[in-house]
């Protein structure tokens, strides 16, 4: 390794949504492979969830790249969505990973993410996870649609080009291994057997904080159970109200749409929140105060 290793999480301000759809998070790939090219930075790992994405870098400093990643996705954002302002927090949270035993179990912590979520039941079938392109073959790789990149291929929302011996898919998206450290990974772990019984099992911590959970549900409390993801709800609602945007929607017509998702999904307020980027009790509040609303109405008719 040339450079030290780093463990990189962005979260969205308030825990609200920063991908509204599958198009956002396969741009965001896209940037992630551009520009870890131009700065010099090797991406080891990622996850990317509606209101958070985790890396595994290796460079002797990161700020640089994460600052121009979330320019350039933040202008793609704006375009797209028609917004204003940065996407996600200003901050975001950094750790030096100085040892084997740290750097496997953030590696470990990075993939399964979205499975200690209750996202996905397990990596592999997390699409926005870089879990599935390890121990592959190079076979396995010329089974899928791709062709070079080639020159002048300029990446789409922005000015930079895309390496020229990158590979896209058959969409016109980078191919994650085109970036991927994928041998670094392969090394830490060593053979695919270890590699997906570690990932596939939940490690003593992450176990304690299940029991913990398990500890909540039987005080009473309603844990959260995803059933239709953050995503998923974010572009059916984006469906069914295009060509409007989020960004143009009015306090009512939200309350409403909320209201409606509540009754026809299996979805949580919380949820609804991360989505609309509003504080859960105040959307809460605005749903129950409608909900109540209609049923008085109901009432007077009847």
């Amino acid at each position: 390794m040339k450079g030290k290793l780093w463990h990189v999480c962005v979260q969205g301000n308030g825990g609200q949504s920063i991908f509204l759809d599958k198009s956002d998070v396969l741009h965001f790939i896209d940037l992630l492979g551009v520009y870890s090219f131009y700065y010099g930075v090797k991406i080891w790992a990622y996850d990317i969830l509606s209101n958070h994405f985790h890396l595994i870098l290796e460079c002797e400093n990161p700020q640089r790249f994460i600052h121009a990643l979330r320019i350039s996705y933040s202008k793609y954002y704006q375009t797209v969505h028609n917004t204003i302002g940065s996407v996600g927090r200003n901050g975001y949270s950094i750790g030096l990973l100085n040892s084997k035993e740290k750097l496997v179990e953030k590696i470990i912590y990075v993939i399964r993410n979205s499975v200690k979520h209750q996202v996905y039941p397990h990596s592999f079938v997390d699409p926005y996870n870089s879990a599935k392109y390890y121990f592959l073959s190079n076979h396995e790789d010329s089974l899928m649609t791709l062709k070079p990149a080639g020159q002048r291929c300029k990446l789409s929302y922005s000015e930079k080009i895309i390496p020229e011996h990158y590979f896209l898919d058959a969409n016109g998206n980078i191919y994650p291994r085109s970036f991927l450290k994928i041998s670094s990974i392969e090394k830490v772990f060593g053979t695919y057997d270890n590699y997906m019984r570690l990932i596939t099992y939940p490690s003593q911590k992450e176990s304690d904080e299940q029991q913990k959970n398990k500890d909540i549900l039987n005080s009473g409390v309603e844990p959260n159970f995803v059933k239709v993801t953050d995503l998923q709800l974010s572009e059916l609602i984006l469906k069914q109200i295009r060509p409007k945007q989020f960004s143009s929607l009015s306090e009512v017509e939200i309350v409403s749409i909320a209201v409606l998702c509540k009754k026809r999904y299996p979805v949580s307020v919380r949820q609804l929140s991360r989505v609309f980027g509003i504080p859960e009790s105040t959307l809460r509040m605005r749903m129950g105060r409608q909900t109540r609303s209609a049923a008085q109405e109901e009432i007077s008719d009847f």
